[in-house]
């Protein structure tokens, strides 16, 4: 004998936590993406860096063996800016950055347009900082030696991993069951016919 009043507890319910949840951690890391598109657009107006700045660079590595001198790094710089290394990497981190950072404040504010914005942002800095990184480390390999070589491949991989979440991130609103009845139900147009016709 089944109730007409009980409640299908598999039933698929809205979720208007979940993206607003994800609409602030696209926020987050999209500010810090935006801190490193912020370091590679300075650098690559930089025709040399300062000697404080490759003290600060090099005193671990060179601590731990590496004897990259100020010239090595001066080089490898060049070859980076020369390659525009700074530039494509920078360019396609402030876009995707930007892209995050709206596409998260539309998705807190249950607009699926959001995921769809911060997916495409991420999507161009992953293929952006991977040509770039590319640069960084094929210059690597002709200056530099050591754990600091090591380091710029470490950094492009680091880079990788973290625009791909970003584009996982975005993505799981869209496809997600529950993400989207929430957003049709937050976007729902109601008509209202008006009484007096």
């Amino acid at each position: 004998m089944s109730d007409d009043n009980e409640v299908d507890m598999f039933a698929l319910r809205p979720d208007f936590k979940g993206p607003k949840t994800v609409g602030i951690l696209l926020i987050i890391f999209s500010v810090f993406l935006a801190f490193v598109a912020k370091a590679d657009l300075d650098l690559a107006q930089t025709d040399e860096v300062s000697d404080a700045y490759m003290e600060k660079i090099l005193e671990t590595p060179n601590q731990q063996g590496d004897n990259v001198s100020f010239d090595e790094y001066q080089l490898y710089h060049k070859e980076v800016n020369d390659n525009s290394g700074y530039l494509i990497r920078g360019v396609s981190l402030a876009i995707g950055s930007t892209a995050g950072i709206v596409g998260g404040a539309l998705l807190y504010r249950m607009k699926p347009v959001g995921g769809k914005l911060a997916l495409a942002g991420a999507l161009v800095s992953f293929v952006g900082g991977v040509l770039g990184n590319m640069i960084f480390y094929d210059a690597a390999e002709l200056h530099l030696k050591g754990t600091i070589r090591d380091n710029a491949e470490y950094f492009g991989y680091a880079c990788g991993v973290c625009t791909f979440f970003v584009a996982s991130l975005a993505l799981l609103p869209l496809i997600n069951a529950r993400a989207r009845l929430a957003f049709d139900e937050a976007n729902k147009v109601e008509l209202v016919q008006d009484e007096s016709e």
